[in-house]
C-alpha cells in the first residue's frame, strides 16, 4: 500500500518555521546561559574544592538589595537568584542577604556595621592595654567569635551602592558611645499637655539594629538614624576602624517601558550576555583579589539610570548625583579587582 507524497500547505509551513524559530530561540538560549554559568564557575569552583583547615570557616559576604526605582523588589530578588548566587554557591562563599524596604536602610546597616568594628577595636585595645598594666606582658586570650565575620560587602545596583559608600562614611563618624534607653516620667493617669513638664533622655547617636537573618530586611529605623546625622556631628567623633570590608558594586538593569520592549526581547534571547557580564564582578568577589577604590569605581550605574521609569523613578532620578567617597576614607577602602580573572 503506497502513501503518495502531499505537499504541505502554506499555513503548516508558516506555523512549522514559527514553532521552529522560536523552539530554536529558547534551545540556544538556554543552552549558551548554561555554558556560561558553567565557565564562570570553573573560575571559583577550586575554591569549593579545596580543604579548610580545622579553625577556618568559610567566607560570607553581605549582599544588599533594594527595589530598582520604579518597581518592586521582587525584581532584585530574582536578579541576585538568577545571576549572583549561582556564583557564590560554586566558590563556597557564605552569604548574608539584607533587603531594604526603604531609602536610608541600606545606609543605616552600613553605618551600624562600620561602627561595631570601631567599638571592637577600643575595646580590645582598652582590655589589651589594662592586660599589660596589671599582667605585664601577659596577653589576654583571644575570645571566640559568636559569630561569622563579614569579609565583604556587594551591593546590586546604583542606589544600594550609593547608600554603601554612604553608610561607610557616616559609621567613622558617628560617636561610639552606646545610647541609654529613652526614660519618660509623668504623672499617672494623666496625659502631657502643654502645661505640664515631660522629662526624657533622647539619646544622642543611633540606636544599633539587630542582626538580621538570611535574607533579610534591615531592622534599624533607617528616617531616625539619618535624622541624627543630618545635625552637625562633632569632628572629634571621626575614628577609622581596623580595616573595611572589601566593596564590590554588582550591575543591575531593570529594563522596563513599552518603548524597550524590543531590547527586552533581545536580552531574553542572549540572556548569556547578562550571565557573563554580572558574573564577572560576582567572580571576583569570590576569588577575593583585591586593589584599592579609584576615583572611577565611585560613580557606578550610570547606564541604569535610562530603566528608572515612572513617578517614583522619575523624583529619584531628580535627586541623584554623582557618587563620591569620602576623602577620608579614599585610601582605607578597598574593592575587588577583575584584572587578574583567569
Amino acid at each position: 500500500m503506497s502513501f503518495p507524497f502531499k505537499a504541505p500547505s502554506k499555513g503548516k509551513v508558516i506555523f512549522g518555521s514559527v514553532v521552529a524559530a522560536l523552539g530554536g530561540t529558547v534551545y540556544a538560549s538556554n543552552h549558551y546561559a548554561t555554558e556560561s554559568r558553567k565557565k564562570l564557575s570553573a573560575k571559583v569552583s577550586w575554591l569549593a574544592e579545596r580543604p579548610c583547615g580545622v579553625h577556618e570557616m568559610p567566607r560570607k559576604v553581605s549582599v544588599y538589595i533594594s527595589a530598582p526605582p520604579g518597581d518592586h523588589l521582587e525584581k532584585s530578588r530574582v536578579w541576585f537568584q538568577e545571576y549572583v548566587k549561582p556564583i557564590l554557591v560554586a566558590g563556597a562563599v557564605d552569604y548574608e542577604v539584607k533587603e531594604a524596604t526603604k531609602p536610608g536602610q541600606i545606609e543605616a546597616a552600613v553605618c551600624e556595621h562600620v561602627l561595631q568594628s570601631r567599638r571592637l577595636a577600643e575595646t580590645s585595645q582598652t582590655e589589651t592595654s589594662q592586660s599589660h598594666t596589671l599582667l605585664g606582658a601577659v596577653t589576654p586570650p583571644k575570645r571566640l567569635q559568636k559569630e561569622q565575620p563579614i569579609e565583604g560587602m556587594l551591593a546590586i545596583g546604583r542606589n544600594a551602592w550609593k547608600e554603601v559608600l554612604g553608610g561607610m562614611a557616616k559609621g567613622c563618624e558617628a560617636s561610639l558611645v552606646v545610647p541609654e534607653p529613652v526614660e519618660v516620667s509623668s504623672q499617672e493617669g494623666s496625659t502631657p499637655n502643654e502645661s505640664e513638664e515631660v522629662t526624657a533622655t533622647i539619646p544622642t547617636t543611633p540606636t544599633a539594629p539587630t542582626t538580621p537573618t538570611t535574607p533579610t530586611t534591615p531592622t534599624t529605623d533607617g528616617d531616625a538614624l539619618m535624622e541624627s546625622f543630618e545635625q552637625d556631628t562633632p569632628p572629634a567623633y571621626f575614628s577609622l576602624p581596623p580595616a573595611f570590608s572589601p566593596i564590590m558594586y554588582i550591575p543591575q538593569e531593570n529594563i522596563i517601558g513599552w518603548t524597550n520592549i524590543p531590547y527586552r526581547l533581545y536580552m531574553w534571547a542572549n540572556d548569556w550576555k547578562r550571565i557573563e557580564k554580572v558574573g564577572e564582578h560576582v567572580a571576583a568577589a569570590v576569588l577575593n583579589t583585591t586593589r584599592p577604590l579609584e576615583a572611577r569605581d565611585e560613580d557606578q550605574g550610570e547606564s541604569e539610570k535610562i530603566y528608572w521609569l515612572g513617578e517614583d523613578a522619575e523624583e529619584i532620578l531628580k535627586n541623584d548625583t554623582a557618587i563620591q567617597l569620602d576623602e577620608r576614607l579614599r585610601d582605607k577602602v578597598f574593592t575587588y579587582s577583575m584584572d587578574q580573572l583567569p
